[in-house]
Order: structure tokens, then C-alpha cells, then sequence
């Protein structure tokens, strides 16, 4: 599985962290440890999670898998407030 960890929010810190299986079709989306989504998504068709993060520092976070491709697999982007995050891969 490949994980990638990305900060949200500037005052009010959260951590999402999105882990996805290419061979199984699993994607486990969690937010500060707890699980947001955890499905297995078989389509080759894109796929967009949407979640609101945080309470005083309320953030729209997007988790896009995008079409399936033999050559490249499936890229995954991370937005925040409509921009892409920085990711640290693990």
C-alpha cells in the first residue's frame, strides 16, 4: 500500500492521511487517526471523497482518485480549500 500524510489547516493542525492498495482497490482515507472512508472502489471511472475539517478553522478537503490507466494506475490529488496539499509519502 502506498500512504501519503497531509497537514490541514494553519492554526487548528490536523493530519489526513490517504492509503491506497493499487492490487486490492482499497483506499483508506483518515483524519487525525480516525477512518473518513475505507472502501474498495473497483471502476475505472474517477472517484471524488469530500469532507469538512476542522471546528474554528473549518477547511474543504478533496480526495480525487483519478480514471484508472494500465501505464500509470490511478493518480491521486489532495485539495484543500481548492488547492493541492503538500504531501510527505511514507
Amino acid at each position: 500500500m502506498a500512504k501519503s500524510s497531509f497537514e490541514v489547516g494553519e492554526k487548528e493542525k490536523h493530519t489526513l492521511t490517504v492509503d491506497r492498495d493499487w492490487v486490492m482497490k482499497r483506499i483508506l482515507i483518515e483524519l487525525d487517526e480516525e477512518k473518513l472512508a475505507d472502501e474498495y472502489h473497483y471502476s475505472p471511472l474517477a472517484k471524488t471523497f469530500s469532507f469538512d475539517v476542522g471546528s474554528s478553522e473549518v477547511h474543504k478537503v478533496e480526495v480525487s482518485l483519478g480514471r484508472f490507466s494500465y501505464f500509470k494506475g490511478r493518480e491521486v490529488k489532495v485539495l484543500v480549500d481548492g488547492k493541492p496539499a503538500r504531501s510527505s509519502s511514507t
